[in-house]
């Protein structure tokens, strides 16, 4: 790196604001919005030309949908007409459950849309609002006066360096976030090592103008998962999430990975077979969820630069908007006031631990590399066509997964498991013994809360490696 005065003398300009963002996607957009509707003068810097697109589920269900409404971004994404998925369905070797989603804050319906369309429409939202939007532009160094952040330096389009004044400086720039370096916040305080990897391609529908376009569905065989959302034009996603050790496998060969993964999982040939028009391959085996202190004096983290949660369950987008725009919310306001800025930033960060806390166990025990047991199939017959739609609860937030799936339901689909003919009693006990064992803890945290708790608990395995990587490289490890 070079040393401070080679940057001092590149300086082109000097410039200020009130709140640098670095990162203008879901979460570094959705604070941009909500700190220029405070009337603040907010500049968001991203590396990104956009539109442009990034790794993602893609998926948003109603309450993601409500969060991209409250932003004021929901008219430019339905200008795009992605389909309107009014169910969700689950299936697991032949157990199905389908349920019709309720509405959250007058919104019933998911979607998925690609993330330069997304993306590109909150920037646009972002830009409407009155913030200043900087692309193909980075921070490169944080300047700090009397302890508290007084200002970036960031490197524009043309190479040229530009010194920002600013209040506070938001780092929504993602897991491996600069902003979180700068500040002495990288490593997380509690995490959990992923045992499944992500491998997705776009194609067209092979069953477009059918029902399967109104639903999103996960299907389940052996020890893979396929996501299936519809996607505008015709178009579909599909990610595979198997074993994180077989994502070099789907990089050297995609077109024959496909094809076993169709053959491990006949449920996905019936939904996408004769699928054709292919995008490249996009895959990563570095899914490690993680919590990172978020706040500070003059700063704060959002979006995955904070806290990431296993893709697996698609609520990553949900949250990063969510509370983006909480952040702004709350310290747009005050500003103008440094310790009731940074009080106001640690009490979102507090909420965003609380709401988040349950869907980060229930993706730590959806990523382990586990296959498709009787009880799971039972929970699935028994929730099938219910109402109100307690799994579909589950993924909107409207529930918390172990609430749902409570230890009254747990026992009564353990035992009606163990009376399968041929089934492995013993297998069984042991896998219902390890989810009392997580739910005990999720319970407790639920119960008795303590902010930034690195305390250890069932669902984590806290072996995780910090950079995370793909399988198949040496890395430091935590724990």
């Amino acid at each position: 790196m070079r040393p401070y005065g080679s940057f001092m003398e590149e300086i082109a300009r000097n410039d200020s604001a009130d709140v640098v963002i670095a990162g203008a996607r879901c979460a570094g957009s959705a604070a941009a919005i909500a700190f220029a509707r405070a009337g603040r003068r907010v500049i968001a810097v991203d590396r990104a030309r956009f539109p442009s697109d990034t790794l993602s589920t893609h998926v948003n269900f109603p309450s993601g949908v409500a969060e991209i409404r409250a932003v004021g971004a929901l008219d430019r994404v339905l200008a795009h007409d992605p389909p309107r998925c009014t169910h969700g369905m689950i299936e697991a070797d032949g157990a199905r459950c389908m349920q019709r989603f309720s509405a959250v804050d007058g919104i019933d319906f998911g979607i998925c849309l690609p993330r330069p369309e997304l993306d590109m429409a909150l920037v646009e939202t972002a830009r409407a609002a009155g913030a200043e939007v900087r692309e193909h532009t980075s921070v490169e160094r944080v300047l700090w006066s009397g302890g508290r952040i007084a200002g970036v330096m960031v490197r524009e389009h043309d190479g040229s360096h530009t010194q920002i004044a600013c209040r506070m400086l938001v780092g929504a720039d993602g897991r491996r976030s600069t902003v979180a370096k700068l500040v002495g916040a990288d490593r997380p305080y509690r995490g959990s090592r992923n045992e499944r990897g992500c491998a997705y391609w776009y194609m067209d529908d092979p069953r477009a103008g059918t029902e399967w376009r109104e639903r999103l569905i996960q299907l389940r065989s052996g020890d893979t998962h396929a996501l299936i959302f519809p996607c505008p034009n015709d178009r579909v996603l599909c990610l595979f999430m198997g074993p994180a050790v077989d994502i070099p496998k789907f990089r050297v060969d995609p077109e024959g990975m496909w094809e076993a993964m169709l053959d491990a999982n006949p449920a996905v040939r019936v939904r996408l077979g004769g699928a054709t028009n292919f995008t490249k391959l996009r895959s990563t085996g570095d899914n490690v969820a993680f919590f990172r202190r978020s706040s500070g004096p003059g700063w704060a983290l959002a979006g995955d630069a904070g806290h990431f949660k296993d893709p697996i369950i698609g609520q990553g987008i949900r949250d990063a908007i969510r509370f983006g725009r909480l952040l702004g919310e709350a310290c747009g306001p005050v500003l103008d006031e440094p310790d009731a800025c940074d009080a106001a930033a640690r009490a979102v960060e507090a909420r965003r631990d609380r709401e988040c806390n349950a869907t980060y166990h229930w993706g730590n025990r959806e990523s382990r590399d586990f296959v498709v047991n009787p009880i799971v199939q039972e929970a699935l017959v028994d929730l099938d066509g219910r109402e109100p739609p307690l799994l579909l609860h589950m993924f909107d937030r409207i529930k918390a997964p172990h609430h749902v799936l409570n230890p009254v339901r747990g026992a009564k689909y353990v035992a009606r498991a163990m009376l399968r003919t041929g089934s492995d009693r013993r297998a069984l006990l042991k896998e219902a013994l390890g989810e009392i064992r997580i739910d005990r803890d999720v319970w407790r945290e639920e119960l008795r809360p303590k902010f930034r708790s690195a305390r250890i608990t069932a669902s984590e395995r806290a072996d995780y490696e910090w950079p995370p990587r793909t399988p198949g490289s040496p890395r430091e490890r935590v724990g």
